[in-house]
């Protein structure tokens, strides 16, 4: 004869995207009833609040209205202050998109300020001296300038380098196809100087069979990426000619280029080659191997399902504001990049060792760039495959006029023994609601055939969304203040072993925050289903 146990469960969100882990988690409740939920797997279009509830991500908004390059990409995108001398800043933002370099008035009307260069090139931009230097990684394009004014080669002798960094004072500069293991620096604050006095190069291990890929100005030093095979990083110390001096700091990890190099705080991270994701600080503590990877959880699929062979066109840009780092990548079986990676970095102030990762399949971007919004917003900026520059993080949660479909699932959960029978038999979800829309929840028993059921959220001011509702401000309940349960019995929740939960939210333009799960389980039943 059956006996039964009926508990209830608190499930809380302790981990984000992780392919890396397996599809199973055993842990049992603890004695309070709480289960941390170690990672979810699938994680994708969407970011994490700080105590780990799952968040649809932000949408976007164009920046120009008219296509640019009849829709080809924007393969590189710049925010280019001048500061003159009148003590009026001037905002341009510059692009490539098809065989020309256009730049706007800070109103996303752009126009051409240069012309005839190689199509779908991938670009890089540095500023100084109130010169933006633009170059590529094509041997038939040299360095240009502007001041915003005139747009021409780059004044002087310079290399036909592919990239440059500011760093004391002077530009440092490489990616030169004839002398691939080369780093040049310019005159003490002359970009346009590379043949004086105090100008010259430095000669990174020549002839390794790499070059270098990327230059990275941190912590007072300089930081050289070589790559994309064998891979190394060396720092220059020194602050003129005569004190210059080369150190290598590891050897089997580079960066895959210099798009790819990205800030983090107090640290800097860079994507490698092979797609992994890495810190100096982590790779100084743990050396070159999986654990110094700040992609841990999802190494494997970086490595496998991506196409590596694309690895220049990789871009990274951090919004130190929402926390969080977006990563362009490209599939396997594909030659742009059409899917994002995200890492939110805040949980390394909670102790734990990686970001917690989510990958965003809404949309692709050839080019990801931090830009200063209206508002003194710092804002990351994405150039499409389509001829349109978006704006992210917007409230609305809608691109290109469509619906963001987020997904959000647990691994196989046995809750501490996969020998004994349960049953479900209710489920609550944890809300901060946004809206009165659905939400779908669903549930997958050992390999049945997945089950859901739809619940509403609840809310009802909204924050400029849905056209039937006025938010006022200091009058209306903003969601994110409102926690509201929404508890469903189900009947039919059936009996399982294991057991997978996940939470879709695919509703067009409906925002959706979730901070956790409850479950009533009966535990206990003597039934041979599944057996």
């Amino acid at each position: 004869m059956a006996t039964y146990k009926t508990v209830w469960s608190r499930l809380r969100f302790g981990g984000g995207w992780a392919t890396d882990f397996g599809p199973m988690f055993h842990g049992a409740p603890a004695g309070d009833g709480t289960v941390v939920i170690p990672f979810l797997n699938p994680a994708t279009n969407l970011v994490y609040e700080v105590n780990g509830g799952i968040h649809k991500m932000p949408g976007t908004s164009k920046l120009n209205s008219v296509q640019l390059g009849s829709g080809a990409s924007v393969m590189g995108l710049f925010d280019y202050w001048r500061q003159g001398v009148a003590g009026s800043p001037v905002q341009k933002r510059i692009c490539h998109v098809s065989t020309v370099i256009m730049a706007d008035n800070a109103d996303g009307t752009f126009a051409n300020i240069g012309t005839g260069f190689v199509s779908g090139a991938v670009p890089h931009y540095n500023t100084f001296d109130d010169l933006a230097i633009i170059t590529n990684d094509t041997t038939a394009d040299v360095p240009k300038s502007w001041d915003q004014t005139t747009f021409q080669s780059l004044a002087g002798t310079p290399p036909n380098f592919s990239f440059s960094c500011t760093h004391k004072n002077r530009v440092f500069a490489a990616g030169v196809a004839a002398a691939p293991s080369r780093l040049y620096y310019s005159v003490n604050l002359d970009p346009e100087d590379w043949v004086g006095a105090t100008s010259g190069s430095i000669d990174i291990d020549p002839s390794d069979g790499d070059m270098i890929t990327g230059l990275a100005s941190f912590r007072n030093e300089l930081w050289v990426f070589k790559g994309p095979y064998k891979g190394s990083i060396h720092r220059i110390t020194g602050s003129s000619a005569s004190d210059f001096a080369r150190t290598t700091f590891i050897r089997g990890l580079g960066a895959a280029w210099q798009n790819s190099i990205f800030e983090l705080p107090n640290d800097l991270g860079f994507v490698s080659p092979r797609g992994t994701v890495h810190s100096l600080v982590s790779t100084d503590r743990f050396g070159d191997y999986d654990q110094s990877a700040i992609s841990f959880p999802i190494n494997q699929t970086l490595r496998t399902d991506l196409a590596h062979t694309y690895h220049k066109k990789w871009w990274a840009a951090t919004d130190m504001d929402s926390g969080y780092t977006l990563i362009t990548i490209t599939p396997s079986g594909q030659s742009t990049n059409t899917k994002l990676l995200m890492a939110d970095f805040r949980f390394a102030a909670l102790g734990e060792p990686t970001p917690r990762w989510a990958l965003w399949d809404t949309y692709g971007a050839a080019c990801v760039v931090p830009v200063v919004d209206a508002g003194n917003r710092l804002r990351i900026f994405a150039g499409g495959n389509d001829g349109y520059i978006y704006k992210l993080d917007q409230a609305d949660r809608r691109h290109n006029s469509a619906a963001i479909n987020m997904t959000a699932s647990t691994p196989f959960m046995t809750y501490g023994s996969e020998e004994t029978m349960k049953t479900l038999c209710a489920v609550g979800i944890e809300l901060a609601p946004k809206n009165d829309q659905a939400l779908t929840f669903k549930w997958l028993r050992d390999g049945q055939t997945e089950q859901s059921t739809t619940v509403t959220q609840g809310g009802s001011a909204l924050l400029g969304v849905w056209s039937t509702n006025q938010f006022t401000l200091d009058t209306s309940t903003l969601g994110g203040t409102r926690y509201q349960p929404r508890y469903i019995d189900l009947e039919e929740g059936g009996e399982f072993r294991s057991i997978r939960y996940t939470i879709n939210d695919a509703v067009d333009a409906s925002d959706v925050e979730v901070h956790g799960l409850a479950t009533k389980i009966a535990i206990g039943t003597d039934s041979t289903e599944n057996e």
